[in-house]
């Protein structure tokens, strides 16, 4: 009971009483872990390390998928800003101490604990290039922040701080040294695996590694993150940086890669595949590779529910890829099933290409003016009475109708 008091003492230093629920969480993560029971033992608050091992701890569930531990996170970040800033100067005096603030900060922490210990004399026992890089990274001082890190390497530092390090180097070092940037990331997964840090890094290197155009690393970072981390928290952010770089990676363009990534998609939920899909038919479609739009549609198909925005586009992408001779009557089947209506533009637009281009190989060699399918909504620019409004068929349809009328004319007169 003496413990959880002591660290119930400890978070309450902020307004946890409006959340017990996330400072229940994270009093029970920092008890059962027992990062901070010798400080408990003699009814003293943890040592600023003891706490950063624990919130390292929390964000560790965070990247496995426990929505409570991100809500407990936070709450303890703000009770640890609290509680550094209340400790003695000399307390930053241990090395532990002071590598931990520079942890915190970059874990997510406030900034203005690493402002307020920049100010002590005698300063904390680590370099002060590290905290001054650490607080231009966090408020946005990329240039600044580069320069003061450049020289510090994550495999000379203690594990908890060098992952940290690596993955704002990584960062940094994205846009001018790409390369550079996914080394800095493969040694932040080597330090800190199985944590947020490593959660983070696989993220960004499958986006780096797709931009590259490095495949087998991009497949194997890929399934790396889903068979480990698929429930995390931030698994939204992975979906769509994995998405970024299919077309980078040429898979709507080559039937050898489209069979390489069905075996990857495998891996993903099945609302991911579907628009992950839906997304490379669409890629597949805008560069001509109709085979794979074909292939891409019949998976997807399953997978989307009847009358949905996606079974609508799947429908649509599918008439594209089938417009061959033998294949229009399938491919109108499909387009009329498609309520405009409900299409934004660009869709839109690319329902009249396909009617255009099926059309064409109707009506070899050139399509009779107006025509955009059979039973399908005739495009008229032109008013009633101006040159251009009578298409071929309406005059086809109005000469039939006047040879109608003479013949029934011709027959009321007859005796």
């Amino acid at each position: 009971m003496k413990r959880l008091q002591t660290m119930r003492a400890v978070l309450s230093r902020t307004a946890i009483a409006e959340t017990p629920l996330a400072a229940l969480i994270a009093i029970w993560l920092l008890t059962a872990l027992g990062y901070c029971a010798a400080a408990f033992a003699t009814d003293a608050p943890p040592a600023p390390f003891e706490m950063v091992r624990s919130l390292q701890a929390l964000q560790g569930q965070v990247a496995q998928g426990n929505s409570q531990a991100h809500t407990a996170q936070r709450v303890l970040l703000k009770s640890m800003k609290a509680a550094f800033e209340t400790a003695e100067p000399e307390v930053w005096q241990d090395p532990r101490n002071a590598r931990a603030a520079v942890v915190y900060l970059l874990s997510g922490g406030h900034p203005a604990v690493m402002i307020r210990l920049l100010q002590y004399d005698p300063a904390p026992a680590v370099d002060e290039r590290l905290m001054r890089g650490s607080l231009a990274y966090i408020e946005g001082r990329a240039d600044e922040a580069k320069t003061l890190l450049k020289d510090f390497d994550p495999l000379q530092m203690e594990p908890g701080l060098g992952g940290q390090v690596a993955l704002v180097r990584a960062a940094l070092l994205v846009h001018d040294e790409p390369e550079e940037a996914v080394r800095m990331l493969d040694i932040a997964r080597l330090l800190m695996p199985g944590t947020l840090v490593e959660e983070a890094a696989l993220r960004r290197e499958v986006f780096i590694v797709g931009k590259l155009g490095d495949l087998e690393k991009f497949q194997s970072l890929s399934l790396n993150y889903l068979r480990r981390y698929r429930g995390s928290v931030y698994g939204g952010d992975f979906r769509r940086r994995f998405a970024a770089a299919l077309d980078t990676l040429g898979f709507a363009e080559s039937a050898t890669r489209f069979a390489l990534l069905e075996s990857l998609l495998a891996e993903f939920d099945i609302d991911s595949r579907r628009t992950l899909y839906i997304a490379l038919a669409h890629h597949a479609l805008v560069k001509g590779q109709l085979e794979i739009v074909r292939k891409a549609t019949e998976i997807a198909g399953p997978l989307a529910m009847e009358g949905t925005d996606d079974a609508l586009r799947l429908k649509l992408y599918r008439a594209g890829a089938l417009i061959g001779k033998d294949d229009v009557k399938e491919a109108l089947s499909l387009l009329w099933s498609i309520d405009r209506k409900r299409l934004d533009p660009e869709e839109t637009e690319l329902l009249d290409a396909i009617f255009t281009r099926i059309n064409q190989v109707r009506y070899w060699p050139e399509p009779p003016k107006g025509t955009n399918g059979s039973m399908s909504p005739v495009t008229v620019t032109a008013k009633p009475d101006e040159p251009g409004w009578e298409t071929q068929l309406m005059k086809r349809g109005g000469a039939d109708l006047d040879e109608a009328s003479a013949d029934l004319e011709k027959a009321s007169r007859r005796p």
